[in-house]
């Protein structure tokens, strides 16, 4: 069962490498969409075997770098070019699947045999459960959102059969950035199941990193009532550890 990984980054040269390696074993093809990186990054996945490089400048996408649903529907359609045709029109029995990962999670080794298994099932998609690390790799974050993503996850495994299915667009960010668009397209979402796989997120491990995505998202997705502020994301880094907001707190973490 041929799995094609999708990767939509910018500027994640400290990860990168872990990433893709991570799920090369289990993936006939890697896809990158690089949007304008100026970190190395696109470099980094060129010298990878089985990974293709796309960068946006070039791509011919007609939205801004920033619009997440605009760039993982072209990376879908890249994807559905290595599909054979017969699998693209509503085939439920299409052996392809899709995984999507952000730049900064991987997929974590012990779980490779799983994906395998997952994608012999009949299932159409799967959950994937990301392990928030938070200060060092072996230590991850499990209040409130963060129990629930390490405990359920994201849907971020999905079968390759219709080539007509989209990404979800989504209401937050300025300028259509489409913040917290799905890693499988819409009409896949109710379909996911729980799996015991799991994806390490790296990206929020740094309260520097923390930080600085606390404030560029309070710049960019301004009042955003739903995501409370982005307030969890800093508690014990600019709030109190004790604190306890819609989404999240008082702090607590766990051995992973």
């Amino acid at each position: 069962m041929p799995i094609i990984g999708l990767l939509r980054i910018r500027n994640e040269v400290r990860w990168i490498e872990t990433v893709v390696r991570a799920i090369t074993p289990v993936c006939e093809h890697v896809l990158v969409l690089d949007n304008d990186s100026d970190d190395g990054t696109a470099d980094v996945c060129r010298s990878i075997p089985g990974v293709t490089v796309y960068d946006f400048a070039t791509s011919g996408i007609n939205a801004s770098a920033g619009d997440e649903s605009a760039g993982k529907d072209w990376l879908l359609s890249k994807a559905y070019e290595l599909v054979p045709e017969q699998y693209k029109c509503g085939n439920p029995v299409s052996p392809w699947f899709g995984l999507m990962v952000d730049g900064d999670e991987a997929l974590m080794p012990a779980d490779q045999e799983t994906v395998r298994d997952m994608a012999r099932r009949p299932e159409h998609a799967w959950h994937f459960r990301i392990p928030y690390a938070w200060n060092d790799e072996n230590t991850y974050r499990v209040d409130g959102v963060y129990s629930r993503m390490a405990e359920l996850g994201r849907p971020s495994m999905f079968r390759l059969m219709n080539e007509s299915f989209r990404f979800q667009k989504t209401r937050f960010g300025k300028d259509g950035q489409n913040f917290h668009c799905s890693s499988v397209p819409q009409e896949m979402l109710h379909h996911a199941r729980p799996s015991t796989a799991r994806l390490k997120h790296f990206g929020y491990m740094h309260a520097e990193d923390r930080i600085r995505k606390y404030h560029w998202y309070n710049e960019r997705d301004p009042e955003n009532r739903i995501e409370d502020g982005y307030r969890h994301m800093v508690i014990g880094d600019l709030f109190p550890a004790t604190s306890r907001f819609i989404h999240a707190g008082p702090l607590e973490l766990r051995p992973l």
